[in-house]
């Protein structure tokens, strides 16, 4: 289980394994529920929540940590050369996260900008679109998407490429698509 939010390195490596990934909306409610619908081994999130099948249903950022430790720690190996040994067998990715404040009197037509028909002109056709939370578009190399904060008046752009000068290519042009402006 990942958010809509997460890398898709995580459906790569499901795959790799026979297992499949499932995509749910952002908080840790709904990668919990799922879990549990789909008896899942492990389900996380980008804010580094994450779970396991047989451990507590919410998520649990120290028991991260510490099975991160303890997987440095039987392999020998840095982070980065464990990072890069899935870069090599994946291929790499590059995330980007911008947000805005905005006022409540400009909520509706953010609103309506998401929710509307017309989406950004980017260098690629998109490949699909994903409205379970805020926009996700999808592109043959990446994903980019624009939701509502659940807990804050913001909006946050999330976007994977391969690279970090398309990334932030892709959220310059969803942040002119909106009117906001990128610093």
């Amino acid at each position: 289980m990942r958010n809509l939010a997460t890398t898709h390195l995580l459906d790569d490596i499901a795959r790799r394994f026979g297992e499949a990934c499932y995509e749910v909306p952002v908080g840790f409610k709904y990668v919990s529920a799922a879990m549990q619908e789909h008896n899942a081994v492990i389900g996380g999130e980008s804010s580094g929540g994450l779970t396991v099948r047989g451990h507590i249903h919410g998520k649990d950022g120290i028991y991260a940590a510490a099975l991160l430790v303890e997987m440095l720690s039987v392999t020998g190996k840095k982070l980065s050369e464990l990072v890069q040994e899935l870069y090599d067998t994946f291929s790499a990715r590059y995330m980007t996260e911008y947000d805005w404040a905005f006022d409540a009197e400009d909520k509706p037509r953010l609103q309506a900008l998401l929710a509307g028909k017309e989406l950004p002109v980017f260098p690629a056709k998109p490949t699909g679109v994903n409205d379970i939370d805020g926009r996700k578009i999808l592109f043959e190399n990446g994903w980019l998407v624009a939701r509502f904060s659940g807990t804050e008046p913001r909006l946050r752009v999330f976007c994977e490429m391969p690279d970090r000068k398309q990334a932030e290519a892709y959220s310059r042009i969803v942040a002119d698509f909106l009117g906001l402006p990128m610093e």
